[in-house]
């Protein structure tokens, strides 16, 4: 009651997300994704070019998990005729665990995450950021000096600066009234 039901033109442009209904009705619709699929795996283990951060590929390789540890500690420490509970309690961490990164345990991370949480705006949290920022190891743009400001005038002008000594000197020559 109250639903008009499909023209029939309707329901062919909704049939398996072909616009004008053209296809078979058996034909699957091919799902139209923004990445490539060829692209895929870039995509999960490697870091997006736009992103500051970017991934260690080569520490990918490090990481490892032995499924066996616990268990083998365990069972050791049963043998020794230890109670189930002491060794649960007594099992000594795996030591061969990937280094965590530098972020790992960093107090200006924690801080701007607890600011994250607590105000929600980026704004709020500005002075928080720029800590990050110097942790990860970007520097702001100091004031330049103006030998800096020379060299970096006559890189950008390149090969146009070797006119001026030769107007220094034509310059001794021309009187301006």
């Amino acid at each position: 009651e109250g639903v008009a039901p499909l023209s029939s033109e309707s329901a062919k442009r909704l049939r398996f997300g072909t616009p004008t209904g053209a296809g078979s009705k058996m034909s699957p619709s091919i799902p139209k994704v923004a990445i490539p699929q060829e692209k895929w795996p870039a995509t999960i283990y490697g870091t997006a070019d736009t992103g500051l951060a970017k991934s260690e590929v080569g520490k990918l390789q490090a990481m490892q998990f032995d499924t066996t540890y616990w268990s083998k500690a365990y069972l050791q420490c049963i043998g020794r005729g230890v109670s189930s509970k002491e060794c649960a309690a007594g099992l000594p961490d795996d030591v061969r665990t990937t280094p965590a990164g530098p972020l790992a345990g960093n107090k200006e991370l924690t801080a701007a995450i607890s600011c994250m949480s607590a105000n929600g705006t980026p704004e709020k949290c500005q002075t928080h950021f720029d800590a990050l920022a110097v942790v990860a190891g970007y520097e702001a743009e100091g004031k330049q000096s103006s030998t800096e400001n020379a060299r970096e005038f006559a890189g950008k002008a390149g090969y146009k600066l070797l006119g001026i000594p030769a107007l220094w000197y034509a310059m001794k020559f021309v009187k301006i009234k």
